[in-house]
């Protein structure tokens, strides 16, 4: 009997042991499985979330890029330019159904092809427009407006609008590119059983419209995107957002974290839903499911239990290591293209200001920052096409690879410049290894079965030395590199004269802006003497004197003018007041002799110059016969191809070309050939030796007779005494320049000159 008792009194107990067992498991499960689905619905919620931000990034970089493609030569004013470059990107991005380009007052200038806008459209007065365009015309940043219906292409579409802006940081335009609206999340492997749904914030008051659902009711289809989301919906949010986590809904807009909650939707259906916001671009990403689904699996796993629970666990499991792993891929692609060159797939400037900071950490005593810069590369580039250019570029950077460590950062810059970050280890052995760079980088590069030689010009900045931050650091280093390039196929370490210059170059540049509006220049005249004595012209020089920086000479600002594009406004004021000034002093004496203006080769390269130079010539009603333009060698052989048409225009209407500083540059004979020069200058460098240096006043005596032979006159700058003079008459000089005869002189004193 007590076995009995004992029996049943065990079953008993193994009985209610196993139901509180099986409760115990029920509740952990029913938990789990609610978890679970909120845990799925975040992980959705946030994959969808980082896919549209990370399509919406590479949205703004293609803006951003067409953007500059149609600022540059002004492309956005050629309607049939902008029609061929939206259609050419309709082409490559099936996401893309339309572009346009409206002008700040929001009136239409072009769009693609594949729609036409009605005639005087304005996207400010049109209701479906104007607030997206309003926003974009006050932010740089790229603005997403709300869905609409468009009717040229039947289709529902997202737009994406973002201001063009000129050099000067001012908004000239606004370009759109409608999205597809279905096409917004494809192919991110969502389960079709989930409501996906996007929600626009308008304003602070959370003001909701939906940008894009995956499964609208039908009797909603034609008025989801139209109406805004019930204020209703908005409320029942922020209750259960605060009830579940304590926070504002402004809280969780600031911290962007993604959360689930059960709601009642805007069609009274109770959901649950994972939810992230998108501070950037204003956007709620819901992921929705239907709250009965946890009280379904709930039941099927008390029939099924622990095999169900476990198989469902393993799916999911595989489930979202999948898609992890095919996000993960996405994402390293595209920090890959965002941190590299295309074409040479060395690391961009993007990468290395990611990773600074932990390359620091590994040599953070001493390491240089080296700027490289290709010689010449431009010519290849023009002559050959930037296929070669290109093939050249992906050597240059196989060859720094091979030349450099491991731990070095090798950055492309762009175009043909290269940044090299490189640990000190010898100090004594840098300039060995630099000497090896410049060699192993001017070897010959054999490319589709023809030779090219290129230099490069290195600057060389330190840390800590020369700077410790890697801005200034890049910046003096390009400063050296520029130094270097004067010599060509050569070096230079960063200086303080250097450091100097820079802050006298930046404050002769801010004083020379407003140089000509303060009357602050002058022009004198130093006569030019023929062999016989008599007056041949007078060459026209520009003076700077400054309230601050006191006199400068030209030596000193027209290179900056030059750079920095002033050289516009200088050499207008040059051409403008000595053509009027010589016409003065030739009516008041009655006198003809020629004048010669130096012309700098960014002046020549205008579109308008020569049209602009004619009207004042005539303007000042002198012969053009007897004005001479001088051109400076070295800059016009660097640019022999873009300038040689302009000078034989200039020729063709009888103005003069001089060849100034003849000798100091890196002509050959063939090139006289090609220019159409009529005068060659000697520069005063040579003058001044060849009184002591008979092999300078060989040289003289060749460049002469190469003018001879090239039927040109040949003027020596510089003549400072009698003997040079003599000299000179001797190996047949056609025309003397310098303190000799006479220092440059105002227009009153030339007066006086030519009177005596």
């Amino acid at each position: 009997m007590k076995t009995i008792n004992d029996i049943w009194t065990t079953f008993y107990l193994m009985f209610f042991g196993s139901f509180i067992l099986i409760l115990t498991l029920l509740t952990f499960s029913y938990s789990d499985i609610k978890n679970r689905h909120y845990s799925e619905l975040e992980n959705y919620s946030k994959i969808i979330s980082n896919a549209i931000h990370s399509k919406l990034l590479q949205d703004d970089m293609i803006l951003t890029i067409i953007g500059n493609q149609l600022l540059d030569n002004d492309n956005y004013k050629d309607k049939q330019r902008i029609i061929k470059l939206f259609d050419e990107l309709l082409e490559q991005n099936q996401y893309y159904v339309a572009l346009s380009l409206a002008d700040i007052e929001g009136n239409f200038m072009a769009t693609s092809s594949n729609i036409k806008a009605p005639e005087n459209f304005n996207f400010l007065e049109n209701k479906k427009t104007v607030n997206g365009l309003k926003k974009a015309l006050k932010t740089k940043k790229m603005i997403v407006g709300r869905t609409y219906y468009f009717k040229n292409i039947n289709e529902w579409i997202i737009p994406i609008r973002k201001a063009i802006l000129n050099k000067d940081g001012k908004i000239i335009a606004v370009m759109t590119i409608g999205l597809r609206n279905k096409t917004i999340i494809n192919e991110l492997g969502v389960s079709q059983d989930k409501t996906i749904l996007i929600i626009k914030d308008y304003n602070s008051e959370h003001k909701l419209y939906r940008q894009y659902m995956s499964k609208i009711p039908k009797e909603h289809s034609n008025s989801i995107y139209n109406t805004n989301v019930p204020e209703i919906f908005v409320e029942i949010l922020k209750k259960e957002f605060k009830k579940k986590y304590d926070l504002s809904l402004d809280d969780l807009m600031n911290s962007e974290r993604t959360i689930s909650l059960k709601l009642k939707s805007p069609f009274n259906k109770n959901i649950i839903a994972g939810i992230t916001y998108n501070k950037e671009y204003k956007l709620w990403i819901l992921v929705e499911d239907s709250d009965s689904l946890i009280i379904s699996e709930f039941f099927n796993t008390l029939f099924i239990y622990f095999t169900l629970f476990v198989a469902s666990f393993i799916v999911f499991y595989f489930l979202f290591k999948r898609i992890a792993m095919s996000d993960r891929k996405k994402q390293d692609e595209l920090v890959f293209q965002a941190q590299h060159d295309s074409l040479t797939k060395l690391p961009n400037r993007t990468f290395m200001y990611a990773h600074i900071e932990e390359w620091k950490i590994e040599y953070n005593k001493e390491y240089f920052v080296l700027y490289l810069d290709l010689d010449n590369f431009k010519n290849i580039n023009d002559k050959f096409g930037h296929t070669v250019g290109d093939k050249i570029l992906i050597e240059v950077a196989h060859r720094l690879g091979m030349f450099f460590n491991e731990g070095d950062m090798l950055i492309r810059q762009g175009g043909d410049e290269f940044i090299i970050l490189k640990e000190c280890v010898d100090a004594n052995n840098n300039e060995e290894r630099i000497q090896s760079l410049i060699g192993l980088i001017s070897q010959v590069y054999h490319i589709d079965t023809k030779e090219f030689r290129i230099g490069v010009s290195v600057g060389i900045a330190k840390y800590p030395a020369d700077a410790e931050d890697i801005e200034e650091l890049l910046s003096i280093a390009d400063t050296a590199m520029y130094e270097a390039k004067k010599r060509k196929n050569s070096y230079c370490f960063f200086s303080e004269t250097m450091r100097h210059n820079n802050i006298v170059k930046t404050d002769i540049e801010q004083e020379l802006r407003s140089a000509v509006e303060k009357d602050e220049l002058w022009m004198v005249y130093q006569p030019q003497i023929k062999a016989d004595g008599k007056l041949y012209g007078v060459e026209a020089l520009v003076r700077w004197k400054n309230e601050k920086l006191g006199f400068v000479g030209p030596d000193k600002f027209i290179p900056i003018a030059e750079d920095t594009g002033i050289i516009r406004e200088l050499g207008a004021y040059i051409i403008e007041t000595s053509l009027a000034e010589i016409a003065s002093v030739k009516k008041e004496l009655n006198l003809d002799f020629s004048l010669s203006i130096n012309i700098s080769v960014v002046q020549l390269m205008e579109a308008n110059f020569l049209v602009s130079f004619l009207k004042q010539i005539e303007i000042a009603k002198i012969d053009k016969s007897s004005i001479t333009l001088e051109i400076t060698e070295s800059v016009s052989m660097e640019k022999l191809d873009d300038i040689l048409n302009i000078l034989y225009d200039i020729k063709e209407h009888d103005i003069k070309i001089s060849l100034d500083d003849f000798g100091t540059g890196y002509s050959s004979l063939s090139i006289l050939r090609e220019l159409p020069i009529d005068e060659l200058k000697i520069d005063k460098s040579f003058i001044d030796k060849i009184l002591y240096d008979d092999n300078e006043k060989a040289l003289v005596q060749s460049i002469i007779n190469i003018g001879k032979n090239f039927n040109m006159k040949t003027l020596a700058e510089g003549v400072e005494s009698d003997k040079q003079v003599q000299d000179l008459k001797e190996a047949n000089c056609d025309i003397f320049q310098g303190y000799y005869y006479s220092k440059p002189l105002t227009k009153e004193h030339l007066l006086e000159y030519l009177k005596d």
